[in-house]
């Protein structure tokens, strides 16, 4: 089941993601420019989560166009077709990549950390580069952290990014997942510079794991290389005055995108052409693997050998599908690409009969909506690896299994063996039990086929990829809500803000949804609660209240009910102070455009679950609160597609779960509060209390002026509360002092 990621208490401020590899790439053709998007699931999975909530992806720049497209802060704006969020590029010499890509990266930690240490090769200028790289990466972050608090950043290339970020910025909160598996001490201790990468994974906030071994693993290599303090239950480290919390996150896959697929007509139909094209046997096999030692495809082949030479019933009968994926063009890969298909070849000399091969390879990348149709089809798949963080592929075969009777046989090493219960499980190492395990795949009943597959769907659909990211921002957004520190925590600086509105006349400005009431389902059930509308009811008394919405004027008033204080509506473009009501000007022709656009965005955004479209007379609110994260690509599509043909008219901006349609005429909450504050007394002292982006009008027109509160922090803003819960604390204590004078 999905989650939103919009729930109130996770995180607020935009999120600035770090990887090496980038979500979008440009390609420079003979006369133009190609924008490519990687068919990662991960990569998708977060490009949809930023195109939900906005901030900024930093990525090598990779591409041969990608310079032509940045502007002066190597900067751009994606999706390219209808932008959200942006893509922050670092550039890398060539002969840089080469040494901390294909050198350290791949040469040192990625066979360390897969346990291989006869591939490990050391050079001192792979680390070289290594440090360099993480300090350009650095540097691209820091430029941006003015208004990203919360950083997520990814896997083994960066290791060192945590420790410079923390140095330059403390206020930070960052967390770190790792990808691939950790090593035990015995082994990580073969790393030349294994102190200084723990010590830089140690800049984190949170540090996560696939599994709970490997994140044993990393507190016992803590252990032996560093002095610091480590906890167990719950996992942490105390190192040099600061904190690390050690959590297991099992990455997942989009469940609904494989099953979707693998039941589409087109499928079906790929299937049938398939089958006629290669003559598949009775019964089919399936392996697919990027071309890495760590995938252990010689031991399979090893064990579909033996296989054929014990059990010669099913020469002719079975067939072992292998899409083999290059990814890497240089040693040891093209070494291991030439032993694989070496060995391939001998099979099928040695057990081939006429047209039939025990083995069909196909060495090169086969896309998802293909792949399906494989997935689909083989009556066993092979996941081998002798070490895996994860290993997707097994997820995405279960989720392709409609049909329900297909068996996994899974390596007891890989890391998705500790989240799939019901495959077949097997030592790679174990070559004569792996052969048995082959055959067991293939004579096992129906019945325990289908129990098995059912069993591997429930959990592959439950611990889908969105809930893997929800998981870890709910832990972000809980550790950066713990961090808020002196220098702009409300509470904090209670005495200070009592002796600057000693005496004088008080304006209180507050927004209504996320700020007097909580973040709703939908926006008829954001209520005040008693205590909230009693402390308002104190405070007309002794102060100017106004109340600021995006709401129509009519809805706010109804929701609030309180007599003789101000209203102000639909983001400022509508001012109740009880006796009269100030509009922006609104011809009649702008209103017939409001109405043209609504009415243009009904039928296309009607199939979509969970859009509310709100028309408030002057201004449009579309609420996406309760749309599935998955969805919210093709939302946007739709939406600004028809929103360019309105660009002259209307300014759109994006809140908590909604877009806001507003004319570019029409006025903002800051000019609201100036229109208020020229009715107030002279010498009066204002405070506005908000929570969203469509606040920071308001901040702005107060600096200086007054102060400014955010629910969360915002740069924009003077001071800010941990979460909505503390408004109540907050009006107590106005109460309080404007009683007192």
């Amino acid at each position: 089941m999905e989650k939103s990621f919009f729930e109130e208490g996770l995180i607020k401020e935009k999120l600035l993601v770090v990887s090496n590899r980038e979500p979008y790439i440009h390609r420079r053709l003979a006369d133009s420019i190609k924008v490519e998007k990687p068919a990662g699931g991960l990569t998708s999975a977060m490009d949809d989560v930023l195109k939900a909530m906005g901030g900024m992806w930093v990525a090598w720049g990779s591409g041969s166009a990608d310079r032509d497209t940045v502007d002066e802060r190597d900067c751009l704006s994606v999706p390219p077709e209808q932008p959200t969020y942006t893509l922050k590029r670092v550039w890398l010499h060539p002969r840089l990549v080469e040494n901390y890509y294909n050198g350290y990266s791949n040469q040192v930690l990625w066979p360390l950390c897969h346990i291989t240490l006869d591939r490990v090769y050391y050079r001192k200028k792979f680390w070289d580069a290594y440090q360099r790289v993480n300090l350009a990466f650095a540097q691209a972050v820091l430029e941006e952290v003015i208004h990203y608090p919360n950083v997520w950043i990814h896997d083994y290339h960066l290791c060192l990014l945590p420790k410079m970020l923390r140095e330059k910025a403390p206020h930070l909160t960052m967390a770190h997942f790792w990808h691939i598996p950790w090593p035990n001490w015995s082994v990580f201790r073969v790393c030349p510079q294994a102190r200084e990468i723990l010590e830089g994974l140690l800049g984190n906030d949170l540090l996560g794991f696939q599994i709970p071994l490997f994140g044993k693993n990393f507190l016992d290599c803590i252990k032996e290389c560093l002095d610091a303090e480590v906890k167990e239950d719950p996992p942490s480290i105390s190192y040099q005055g600061r904190k690390t919390h050690i959590k297991t996150f099992s990455i997942g896959i989009d469940y609904e995108k494989f099953n979707h697929l693998a039941s589409s007509p087109r499928t079906m139909q790929l299937m049938k052409k398939l089958k006629q094209k290669h003559q598949f046997p009775t019964y089919l096999g399936l392996g697919v693997d990027r071309l890495d030692y760590t995938k252990a495809l010689i031991k399979r082949l090893q064990a579909i050998d033996l296989f054929f030479e014990k059990y010669g019933r099913f020469k002719s009968k079975v067939s072992f599908f292998q899409v083999s994926i290059p990814t890497r063009f240089q040693e040891p890969y093209i070494s291991y690409k030439y032993t694989v298909e070496q060995l391939i070849d001998k099979i099928n000399a040695k057990y081939g009969r006429g047209d039939w091969k025990p083995i069909i390879y196909v060495d090169k990348k086969i896309e998802h909506q293909d792949l399906a149709a494989y997935y689909r089809m083989a009556d066993f798949a092979i996941i081998s690896s002798v070490y895996d963080g994860m290993n997707l592929v097994a997820k995405e075969y279960v989720a392709s299994q409609v049909d329900e009777k297909g068996v996994l046989i899974l390596s007891e090493l890989a890391g998705a063996a500790d989240a799939l219960d019901g495959a077949v499980m097997v030592n790679p190492y174990d070559v004569e039990d792996f052969a048995e395990n082959i055959k067991k795949a293939l004579v096992m009943s129906d019945r325990e086929k289908k129990g098995r597959m059912l069993t591997l769907r429930t959990q592959v659909k439950g611990e889908n990829v969105y809930k893997w990211i929800f998981d870890i921002l709910k832990e972000l957004s809980a550790l950066s809500i713990f961090k808020i520190k002196d220098e702009g925590y409300l509470f904090n600086h209670l005495p200070e803000i009592q002796e600057g509105f000693k005496g004088k006349p008080v304006n209180l400005f507050f927004d209504y949804d996320g700020t007097l009431t909580p973040i709703v389902e939908t926006p008829d059930q954001a209520l005040l609660s008693h205590e909230t509308r009693s402390l308002l009811l104190t405070l007309k008394e002794i102060a100017t209240l106004a109340i600021i919405s995006g709401r129509s004027l009519t809805d706010l008033k109804q929701m609030v009910g309180i007599p003789d204080i101000i209203y102000v509506g639909n983001h400022g473009a509508e001012i109740c102070d009880g006796n009269a009501v100030q509009i922006t000007h609104q011809s009649s022709s702008s209103q017939e455009k409001l109405n043209e656009f609504l009415n243009r965005l009904k039928e296309p955004l009607s199939p979509i679950p969970g859009v509310l479209i709100e028309g408030k007379g002057i201004t449009a609110s579309i609420h996406f609160r309760k749309v599935p994260v998955k969805a919210l690509g093709a939302l946007f599509d739709l939406f600004w597609k028809t929103a360019q043909d309105f660009k002259e008219d209307f300014r759109i901006t994006k809140g908590k779960k909604v877009l806001e349609i507003r004319p570019l005429t029409a006025w903002n909450k800051g000019d609201a509060v100036l229109m208020i504050l020229k009715t107030t007394a002279q010498n009066s002292r204002s405070i506005y209390l908000g929570d969203d982006t469509t606040d920071e009008d308001a901040y702005n027109v107060l600096r200086g002026e007054g102060i400014s509160i955010s629910i969360g922090r915002n740069p924009r803003s003077d001071y800010s509360l941990k979460n909505q819960a503390e408004v109540n604390a907050f009006l107590e204590f106005l109460v309080q002092i404007l009683k007192s004078g």
